[in-house]
């Protein structure tokens, strides 16, 4: 489930967004100045974020930049709402980094559409750029079987982040890209290259970001089910990805 912050001036314009977007699917929360947007962020972590421009005087550009000056937000994207049509407005969203702006009282199906072109931008990328490769060594398989698993878990935890402590948005993201970059390296990776001390030196330190992270996030109290399941799966592939990096040292050394 994708979500999204509603920051709004007015109470109606704030419900009727929220109203709209939980409708489609969205997991919202709504606050009503740049103080509050700000002090939201640096305890969850929104996927985007839905923006009242006529909060513009009461500091909303120096928030969008403490907003963006949090690690796991820097590339949050933002989308705007305006009563008026204001061009020195629009041209301060679009140097805030904004990547529209909409009539705050049109209907809410241009910012849930303009939600779905967004995700489907980010996810693309990322699809295109991972290609499993598969081969005849079973070990290199099998290790790209656990890093496409340890991508997916975490794909699946990302919206269970507000529970793993004030750290825990941060710690998440190693493992997030620790598992991406793991993935992208294996699928560049001949068959049977792992006898290279140096390339499993450099697998090493990228699956122990995913153990180490994982097991600092599982010692949180009043984590849920999903999540102890999740880093426990997580913690327990890279188990397994270590011991195939073992045997590949063993057979290296026979």
């Amino acid at each position: 489930m994708n979500r999204v912050l509603i920051v709004a001036g007015e109470r109606q314009t704030g419900e009727r967004y929220q109203q709209a977007l939980g409708l489609e699917g969205f997991q919202t929360a709504v606050v009503w100045n740049p103080i509050q947007m700000v002090e939201f962020c640096r305890q969850h972590t929104p996927d985007f974020m839905v923006v009242d421009l006529d909060l513009a005087e009461l500091g909303l550009w120096s928030a969008v930049q403490a907003v963006r000056g949090i690690g796991t937000l820097a590339n949050v994207p933002f989308l705007g709402l305006a009563s008026t049509a204001n061009q020195q407005l629009f041209e301060k969203a679009r140097a805030a980094g904004f990547i529209a702006v909409y009539p705050t009282h049109d209907s809410s199906r241009q910012i849930i559409e303009a939600l779905r072109r967004e995700i489907e931008r980010l996810s693309a990328p990322a699809e295109a750029e991972i290609v499993d490769v598969v081969g005849r060594d079973t070990s290199l398989n099998r290790l790209r079987e656990l890093a496409r698993d340890i991508v997916q878990t975490a794909a699946g935890l990302r919206h269970r982040v507000g529970e793993y402590g004030e750290e825990g948005p941060e710690l998440f993201s190693y493992i997030e890209n620790s598992g991406m970059a793991i993935r992208k390296k294996l699928n560049g990776v001949v068959d049977f290259s792992l006898h290279d001390k140096e390339l499993r030196h450099d697998f090493r330190n990228m699956i122990g970001s995913v153990t180490g992270f994982a097991e600092l996030i599982l010692m949180e109290s009043g984590l849920s089910y999903e999540s102890t399941e999740g880093l426990t799966r997580l913690r327990r592939n890279s188990k397994e990805f270590v011991d195939i990096l073992d045997l590949q040292k063993a057979e290296a050394n026979a």
